[in-house]
């Protein structure tokens, strides 16, 4: 079975009231891995757990759609996925 690595990354809307932003943080924070001081989520999503994938995912998009939240995402080969994870 072939597999895949990828970096996924979100970036939390400050434009937010206080209470929206938290709610926001709430919705995300079990999922993904957050840099304050960049205001941003970050997640490798791998192909083996394709229901964790799944999971990840379809909490990010209900984040942007209700919150603004901005998501990217990065496909890298599995050997640089480790690296592609650390912000340099």
């Amino acid at each position: 079975m072939d597999t895949f690595d990828v970096i996924l990354a979100a970036r939390s809307n400050r434009d937010l009231k206080p209470e929206e932003f938290e709610r926001q943080v709430a919705m995300i924070r079990p999922l993904m891995d957050w840099d304050a001081a960049a205001s941003t989520w970050r997640s490798r999503l791998s192909g083996s757990r394709p229901q964790h994938v799944t999971e990840v995912i379809n909490t990010l998009f209900e984040a942007a759609r209700v919150y603004g939240t901005a998501v990217t995402m990065q496909v890298v080969p599995a050997q640089e996925a480790d690296r592609a994870a650390t912000p340099d």
